[in-house]
């Protein structure tokens, strides 16, 4: 499809809003890349591959800057997860490709996109310190009812600890090999697995809460190794959707151009935005971004019922 130069900026623009998401903690781009390429395009698949593809290219671009900071450890026992997300991932694509699912997409994501926007309306970015009150509170509910209060006060201190260290040593509170790792393991597995086949969310901010409240990651190497898991459930599930696409649908789900100005912005936001990170208001930023989300979730709404 040939682009005008109106859509050329947009996509660009909207690219370089994808890239100071994924600069805040991880969070993916599903919110503001889906409803504007429903705009574009009208089909939904294209929509999420398209995400999925860009989450995949922005998510390497920062974390370039974490793997020179060496601020990410990949361990044998985190592949449990992302080999649960794998295959929860395949079959979510399939069922979506084959089933009725995927006839209501066309409404519903527009809808699941305003909402998102309402609560980065609300809430702005996930930042260092809310993903750190975020796993606490969680991992809280992981602790036995009936331990005493010192007990308590003495693992919320640990976990603080665990979370600010810059130690290469990595210890999890959670005893490796309990029911309480696997269950907790294999919950987080299928709930990335399930977003990432059914949105198209590379689910940088749910590895970063697996990998501090299962694996006992410091926040910052939590991030960063995040970032690598997300590159490789992004490119899995793309690798999916575009495997059915050819097979079930007779067609790949990619775009060149779409995805191509969507990278520029995406690459040169991430790569400035992932320095200067922690000087940006992780509040106004969200805030504007989730105005934006809500827009463009209402027009692609729209949109579906004129059509």
């Amino acid at each position: 499809m040939a682009l005008e130069i109106y859509q050329i900026v947009i996509l660009i623009s909207i690219g370089a809003l994808v890239g100071i998401s994924i600069s805040f903690i991880g969070q993916t781009g599903l919110g503001i890349v889906l409803p504007i390429i429903l705009l574009f395009t009208g089909d939904v698949f294209l929509a999420i591959a398209i995400n999925l593809l860009n989450d995949l290219i922005t998510s390497t671009t920062v974390s370039i800057g974490y793997l020179r900071k060496r601020e990410f450890k990949i361990r044998s026992d985190i592949f449990i997860i992302i080999i649960i997300g794998i295959v929860t991932t395949f079959f979510g694509v399939y069922i979506l490709m084959t089933t009725p699912l995927g006839s209501i997409y066309g409404w519903f994501i527009p809808i699941f996109i305003m909402c998102l926007g309402i609560v980065f309306l609300k809430r702005g970015f996930p930042t260092y310190e809310s993903v750190k009150t975020m796993a606490q509170n969680i991992a809280r509910k992981t602790v036995k009812k009936g331990r005493n209060e010192e007990e308590r006060a003495e693992i919320n201190k640990k976990f603080t600890e665990q979370l600010v260290s810059g130690s290469d040593s990595i210890k999890g509170f959670i005893s490796r090999g309990s029911r309480m790792y696997y269950i907790l393991a294999i919950g987080f597995g299928l709930f990335i697995g399930i977003n990432s086949g059914l949105f198209g969310a590379s689910s940088g901010l749910v590895f970063v809460l697996a990998l501090v409240i299962i694996y006992g990651y410091p926040l910052k190497k939590g991030v960063g190794t995040a970032l690598i898991l997300s590159i490789i459930i992004s490119l899995c599930t793309f690798s999916f959707y575009q495997i059915f696409g050819l097979t079930i649908e007779g067609h790949l789900f990619f775009n060149f151009e779409l995805s191509f100005y969507l990278a520029i912005g995406s690459i040169i936001s991430g790569s400035i935005a992932s320095t200067y990170v922690q000087k940006l208001s992780a509040k106004t930023m969200g805030r504007a971004v989730g105005l934006v989300i809500f827009v463009l979730g209402g027009l692609s709404l729209t949109f579906y019922f004129i059509t």
